[in-house]
């Protein structure tokens, strides 16, 4: 296995762990912990740590070790921001070219959505809600956007745990998946307008979780 690949499987490791919330806001990590229990050298372990610094998931603190970043009222709006204008713009350049197969994809998406909020399964309820906006996002046949809005999404699930994460029994969650079945509804009525506005307010629902 080389260090390039080793380097991607400690780099998804971390990450998975903060959106676990294994690594809570504020948790140090150091190089030795990592390289421990991963079971892989030290190089690898660096090579991921930088690269999560540079994307600002993790800030490095000298002779100290790792910091898992705190999102700020300021981050989240960016966040918000970004994704409003990236998802948008998709959905209204792919919007007369969704075919009845993807609609029915997206459909899927959402019903499983659905189901995972009345098993109270976080994790595959907030893993089914990303899916729901990286699968509309695809219909737009953009392989750099597609990359750009999934971490975008990370990011956002990462902000969620640090700040929503005490919300899960509020009936609010229920908002984004109401609107992802309004959204599929007026794709298959060929509204457009309306689809975009509903996905503006989807993306935007996070702004009330509060």
């Amino acid at each position: 296995m080389t260090s390039g690949t080793l380097k991607d499987k400690v780099y998804a490791a971390v990450l998975r762990g903060i959106i676990a919330g294994e690594y809570n806001v504020d948790s140090v990590l150091s190089e030795k912990q990592l390289t421990e229990k991963l079971q892989v050298s030290k190089s690898p372990v660096r090579e991921a740590l930088v690269e999560l610094c540079s994307q600002g998931v993790l800030r490095s603190v000298p002779r100290l070790g790792y910091i898992v970043v705190r999102y700020t009222d300021r981050n989240i709006r960016d966040i918000l921001q970004f994704r409003t204008m990236l998802e948008c713009g998709c959905l209204a350049e792919s919007f007369d070219g969704i075919t009845p197969t993807q609609l029915c994809r997206l459909e899927s998406v959402v019903e499983s959505e659905f189901l995972f909020l009345s098993q109270k399964d976080t994790k595959d309820y907030w893993n089914g809600t990303l899916n729901f906006h990286l699968t509309l996002a695809s219909f737009a046949e953009n392989e750099f956007i597609y990359g750009q809005l999934r971490q975008a999404l990370n990011t956002s699930m990462r902000a969620y745990l640090q700040l929503y994460w005490d919300r899960w029994q509020d009936s609010s969650f229920m908002e984004p998946s109401i609107l992802h079945r309004q959204i599929v509804e007026s794709i298959r009525g060929h509204d457009r307008d309306g689809a975009i506005e509903l996905l503006r307010r989807d993306i935007n629902t996070f702004r009330t979780l509060k």
